[in-house]
């Protein structure tokens, strides 16, 4: 996997995560949000580029390894703009859910709260490795390898 595909996924996770985002502000969505966060990020993902036909034949490693940069990157993107719009909500609607996130976003506690975006993040780095390795075995079942290249070896310059 090259360099070019790490960085659309990337781009493409951060879109997704802010889309999860305004998504998880409405009250009754958050549990919907979360399984899509935790779970179906990276397919997503990895059908889009590939309907896009922005990426070849992947094997099934570089699949786990997508999976989990975009489902750190999307978390990341997701605490980005989750978390203000939340603290903005809570000071205009004080009785608007807030799951402790004006309390822990203060100065004091910043860092902890910084520990756990990390430590959230790299879980949900760990299972979309784990469905993105999924995404890309359903896709080689329907697309099989050259038999004439063994190695595709890109190298842009």
């Amino acid at each position: 996997m090259n360099t070019l595909i790490a960085k659309k996924a990337a781009i493409y996770a951060f879109i997704l995560g802010a889309i999860l985002a305004l998504v998880g502000i409405i009250g009754f969505l958050i549990g919907l949000v979360a399984f899509a966060l935790g779970l179906l990020c990276a397919p997503a993902i990895i059908f889009f580029m590939k309907a896009k036909n922005e990426i070849g034949f992947l094997e099934n490693q570089q699949g786990a390894a997508l999976g989990a940069m975009v489902g750190f990157c999307s978390t990341v993107a997701y605490f980005a703009i989750f978390t203000p719009l939340v603290l903005i909500i809570h000071a205009f609607i004080p009785s608007y859910y807030s799951y402790g996130i004006p309390y822990i976003v203060n100065f004091d506690t910043f860092w902890l709260f910084l520990v756990i975006v990390v430590t959230i993040g790299i879980l949900v780095a760990l299972t979309n490795a784990t469905t993105g390795m999924g995404a890309i075995f359903l896709l080689s079942q329907f697309e099989k390898k050259p038999d004439d290249i063994e190695e595709i070896d890109i190298h842009i310059e």
